[in-house]
């Protein structure tokens, strides 16, 4: 029976591990991406010694570097699954040996999941970071390192000694310590006399106020923060309900089992009770803390970035993208296959703010348009927006995916001490090492920049004159941008694109001429369709039509008109039939 026992506890724990690296791995992947974005962990003295300067820093400075293997996303979902097995484990260890101190029988095994399912919720959240995870296996080594003490000075003096040192490797999270040291020496060890008891108390708890104190003279960091902990969070200012549950959970998860009652080794019932409990706790956790919405903005992201363009277009065909940014990602991604003029109004189109959005003061978006700008070759304009959203980032964190940028957009206008400072760091990196060397290479080469394929030709696309950016004439710097190289089609197509999202058909149609040397065999489906709008306003048949227009879209468009004028108020009929051709969003379109 006890061998089957722990049989079924294999096979959970298989299972736990299979689901978590399922979920992590091909559910939740550009949640882990997206934080490894965000960081710039390097391997040199000095960041050991910034990292180290501050309570928790020692975490922050392991979390960090596993946070770097999120490169991989599989890589990542195995970290993310063995430092929660991690919690487990300690988790389990811990209890028993309070069980033991306890004399009673412990058999609540499927408890100790529990901290690690919270720790689990925890991280779908994208603003929690690793540094909590890290900081709480910490805590339950430094607890498990407790109660294995057995006399009774040596366990109290490890004790006071471990607060300030595990305050300043773990940060916050030593507050788990205390309490479960307060709850071992009142509850299990039991101290006899009551002014000796009186004393550790007053020590206990002294001593743990006293380290966030004391940090909060010689730091510049407010006594509230120090007291909570510094890098469990990416904003400086609150501390999220997922954070302080996961501690809560941990809490409890290690000293109800101590007051259940006990029951037999191997019995079926109790432990499928507490299975029960365990995976509908835990799935129902991560199913209300999972941002499925954001997942899919990410993946997004993560394709532009990467340049799997393909990817992008196949998501948006399995789902329409609904905001901004994933209709900004869509459309970059139609332009760069040269599909934007065909295909754009087959997607869902929220106007020009899905196009080219206006700059907003946060650390995402910025750095999410400034692919757009990059690509276009309006270089300036991505490397303003890409350090203002390094520079907007919440924990003050650098981004390894800006310093890339960075180095990219100041090799580009030949500004090579300065990519040299940003390609420099990215030599002390992991995953970057290797480019940012390559890159190095290229510093005053202007012949081997020139024949980069990338660099070399966003160099042809670069502005000849100053001017100020300004959001309000977008498809007028598009226009100069053309008309420094008449080959830059991409230009072509987002200038074209504006107009029609702007629903500027004149500026269209004065625009439209400049395509001729494009390379393009065939009109492109959303031109044809405004050309066959800006016709039929005028002429009663197509004879005459100066334009190549499909006989197809000469019948739907016909079509489109006679309903029209029968029934226009009808918006639900226009959308079902002819909701992917521009008619339906320069007459309906901002209507809604």
């Amino acid at each position: 029976m006890i061998k089957k026992f722990q049989y079924d506890r294999l096979i959970v724990r298989i299972c736990f591990v299979f689901l978590s690296l399922c979920f992590w791995g091909l559910n939740y992947p550009f949640h882990l991406a997206y934080q490894e974005q965000f960081q710039l962990f390097l391997f040199t003295p000095d960041y050991w010694m910034d990292k180290c300067a501050h309570p928790g820093g020692f975490g922050e400075y392991v979390a960090e570097f596993l946070t770097q293997f999120y490169y991989y996303k599989w890589v990542g979902a195995l970290v993310v699954t063995a430092l929660l097995l991690i919690v487990q484990v300690l988790v389990r260890l811990l209890t028993l040996h309070l069980g033991r101190l306890k004399g009673v029988a412990l058999d609540w095994y499927y408890v100790s999941y529990l901290p690690s399912l919270a720790a689990w919720v925890f991280l779908c959240d994208e603003n929690n970071m690793l540094a909590g995870i890290v900081s709480l296996i910490l805590v339950l080594m430094a607890t498990w390192g407790y109660v294995n003490w057995q006399k009774p000075a040596l366990r109290l003096l490890y004790a006071f000694v471990m607060i300030p040192l595990l305050y300043w490797v773990a940060g916050g999270l030593y507050w788990l310590f205390v309490l479960w040291v307060f709850f071992c020496e009142i509850f299990i060890h039991k101290l006899p006399k009551r002014n000796v008891r009186l004393l550790f108390c007053l020590g206990l708890w002294g001593g743990a106020i006293l380290c966030p104190y004391y940090c909060s003279t010689i730091l510049q960091y407010p006594f509230s923060r120090l007291l909570a902990g510094i890098g469990y969070y990416r904003f400086p200012i609150g501390v999220p309900l997922s954070g302080l549950a996961a501690c809560l959970v941990s809490f409890l998860a290690v000293i109800i089992p101590l007051f259940l009652p006990s029951v037999k080794t191997g019995t079926s019932r109790c432990n499928v009770l507490q299975l029960l409990v365990v995976f509908l706790a835990g799935g129902i956790g991560v199913y209300l803390s999972c941002d499925w919405q954001k997942e899919r903005v990410m993946a997004y992201d993560y394709y532009v970035r990467t340049r799997q363009w393909n990817k992008v277009i196949a998501m948006a065909e399995k789902e329409t993208p609904v905001t901004p940014l994933e209709v900004v990602s869509l459309n970059l991604a139609l332009g760069k296959t040269g599909q934007l003029g065909e295909r754009m109004f087959q997607f869902y189109q929220n106007g020009t703010g899905g196009l080219l959005p206006d700059f907003v003061r946060d650390f995402n978006v910025p750095l999410m348009v400034n692919e757009v700008y990059y690509h276009l070759g309006m270089i300036n304009t991505a490397q303003r927006f890409t350090f203002e959203a390094m520079e907007a980032i919440p924990s003050y964190q650098k981004s390894v995916r800006c310093y890339q940028r960075l180095a990219e957009t100041n090799i580009i206008n030949g500004d090579y001490a300065v990519a040299g400072k940003y390609l420099r760091a990215l030599t002390h990196t992991t995953f970057y090492r290797h480019w940012a060397e390559e890159a190095l290479t290229c510093l005053s080469d202007e012949q081997k920049i020139n024949a980069h394929p990338e660099w070399g030709y966003l160099r042809t696309l670069l502005y000849d004159d100053d001017f100020l950016f300004d959001e309000g004439q977008k498809d007028n710097m598009l226009g100069i941008l053309l008309q420094k190289n008449k080959a830059n089609k991409l230009a072509f197509e987002y200038l074209l694109a504006y107009e029609l999202l702007n629903k500027d058909i004149e500026a269209f149609l004065k625009y439209y001429p400049l395509g001729k040397d494009m390379g393009y065999t065939a009109i492109p489906r959303s031109y044809q369709e405004v050309l066959l709008y800006v016709w039929t306003q005028q002429h009663t048949s197509f004879k005459g039509m100066p334009w190549s227009i499909s006989p197809v879209l000469q019948k739907e468009v016909t079509e489109f008109a006679t309903a029209y004028v029968h029934n226009p108020a009808d918006e639900a009929y226009f959308r079902q039939n002819f909701g992917k051709t521009y008619w339906y969003y320069l007459l309906f379109r901002g209507m809604e």
